[in-house]
């Protein structure tokens, strides 16, 4: 299992395993080197999720949902999860007093198979939008775009934009995949690009 967390600040959590009274995967600091600040490994295992989306099973994939969970470590962190028990989950987290880092988006992007994309046998995008934020777009490897539904949701007191893309399979198979999420405003302008990193 493969993840790919996008931000400028704080901490990433790579694959991250909550299980048995520990988190388990590669854990990386964007600025500060890696560490996990006090108090979040148990805040990430004993805490409430809060659900938002949901990617129904079919085509021989299971279910799954998205999660945002307010730490009360002072992080807010985003899975993509089976379930809000504490199992795998795949997603990372950024501090409470700014948790898109200093952009438009906070975005979590993790795939099964590979590493050659048409191995990849499930791919989802999940993500958090600011109230500025209107439009969100997925442009595909093969120069096509989706766009996406935006959900409004209120946890912890900030009030967010949640979204998620599930890969369809018959474009895993022809090796195409999301290489970018595409923010835009109420006129339309795009206000975020952020990569995913896939197919690279």
């Amino acid at each position: 299992m493969l993840s790919f967390v996008r931000t400028r600040r704080w901490i990433v959590l790579l694959g991250a395993v909550v299980a048995t009274g520990a988190v388990v995967g590669a854990v990386v600091a964007a600025e500060r080197g890696p560490r996990v600040p006090s108090g979040l490994e148990a805040a990430i295992e004993n805490e409430p999720l809060v659900k938002v989306l949901d990617f129904p099973g079919g085509d021989g994939r299971a279910g799954r949902s998205v999660f945002v969970q307010p730490t009360s470590a002072g992080f807010l962190c985003l899975w993509d999860a089976p379930d809000a028990t504490p199992r795998a989950r795949q997603g990372g987290c950024n501090s409470s007093e700014d948790p898109f880092a200093g952009t438009q988006m906070f975005i979590s992007f993790a795939y099964d198979g590979g590493p050659a994309v048409a191995d990849v046998k499930d791919a989802r995008l999940i993500g958090l939008a600011a109230p500025a934020v209107t439009g969100v777009r997925v442009l595909m490897g093969d120069g096509s775009s989706r766009a996406l539904s935006l959900r409004p949701v209120a946890v912890a007191g900030g009030r967010y934009r949640a979204f998620g893309y599930r890969s369809g399979l018959g474009d895993l198979r022809r090796g195409v995949g999301p290489v970018a999420v595409i923010a835009s405003d109420e006129t339309g302008a795009e206000i975020d690009r952020q990569a995913t990193g896939f197919g690279e």
